[in-house]
């Protein structure tokens, strides 16, 4: 490991060791202070989630927008308070299933397995732990660059009962998931770069991992978008549905777009709900500038 990288981890592991000492309503607090110091340096990230936001919502006057980076950067901190700090195991005692756990059970009962659509939405983490109290749970993950970091991750994954398997590295064990009728949960909303598709999210072409509907449309697995949503009453609630069948989708390039867009378009709901809980400090549209509905952008597509 390289000095920086082993200087960040430590960085980490005292400023979490540090919270977790203290008394849970002063760990909070703190949180929430350094993201309101987040929302304005270093200025960079900021910036990007102010321009994200003013092209999902171009209607919306300064004052909305400032509204809402203030919502986003406290959800940021609540997130990493629950994450780091408070009892996983009462915030998922108090949680609820919304419509219930009858669609994945509907899911499953083909036995082929089922995809979780899932993204950056809520609390992803809680979400996965939730679902694996009950359900065999394998969660393609993208390797960190901090490879310290990686690896408390994942250990932390796994002791919420979830297994994990590194994106590059993920197709047979994928395959050997459904086929024994677990779930594999795949995130939607990062920036695929050229291996993606482009299909709209938020109004604006955005470069999609396609993964969900190509091993959807191969193995004739159901879909089923899914997110865990923190309520206002500060309880949380996993949001499952509608699930999306493969069958009117044939197996070809175009095929997979509608079937993606679809598949893209049911999370987005959930976003468009909840916009506060999305995680606007990715770059999600870096790879695909073009010009939205609301010509905003120039048009620059890459050549695949």
């Amino acid at each position: 490991m390289n000095p920086k990288d082993l200087a960040e981890y430590t960085a980490f592991r005292g400023l979490v060791g540090g919270l977790q000492a203290m008394p849970g309503a002063a760990a909070r607090r703190a949180l929430l202070s350094l993201g309101r110091l987040a929302m304005k340096w270093p200025p960079g990230r900021p910036a990007l989630v102010r321009r994200q936001l003013a092209a999902a919502f171009p209607q919306e006057d300064a004052a909305r927008l400032d509204y809402r980076m203030e919502l986003i950067y406290n959800h940021l901190a609540l997130t990493a308070w629950e994450i780091f700090c408070a009892d996983r195991q009462a915030l998922m005692d108090a949680a609820r299933v919304d419509p219930g756990w009858d669609i994945l059970d509907s899911a499953l009962a083909a036995g082929k397995g089922a995809i979780l659509a899932s993204g950056h939405l809520g609390n992803f983490e809680l979400g996965g732990a939730f679902i694996a109290r009950r359900h065999a749970l394998l969660d393609v993950v993208k390797t960190q660059r901090n490879r310290r970091f990686d690896a408390y991750l994942d250990g932390m994954r796994r002791a919420g009962g979830i297994q994990t398997v590194p994106m590059p590295h993920s197709a047979g064990p994928i395959l050997r998931h459904l086929r024994a009728g677990g779930l594999v949960s795949l995130l939607l909303d990062q920036d695929a770069g050229a291996q993606g598709v482009v299909i709209d999210f938020l109004g604006r072409p955005a470069s999609t991992w396609p993964g969900a509907a190509r091993l959807s449309l191969r193995t004739g697995c159901p879909v089923v978008p899914t997110a865990m949503i923190r309520e206002d009453n500060g309880r949380h609630c996993l949001r499952l549905g509608p699930i999306l069948w493969p069958r009117e989708y044939e197996d070809t390039p175009a095929g997979v777009s509608s079937y993606l867009q679809k598949i893209s378009s049911s999370f987005e709901a959930f976003v468009l709900e909840h916009p506060e809980q999305w995680f606007w400090v990715h770059r999600r549209w870096k790879s695909v500038k073009v010009e939205n509905r609301h010509g905003a952008e120039e048009r620059q597509r890459h050549p695949w």
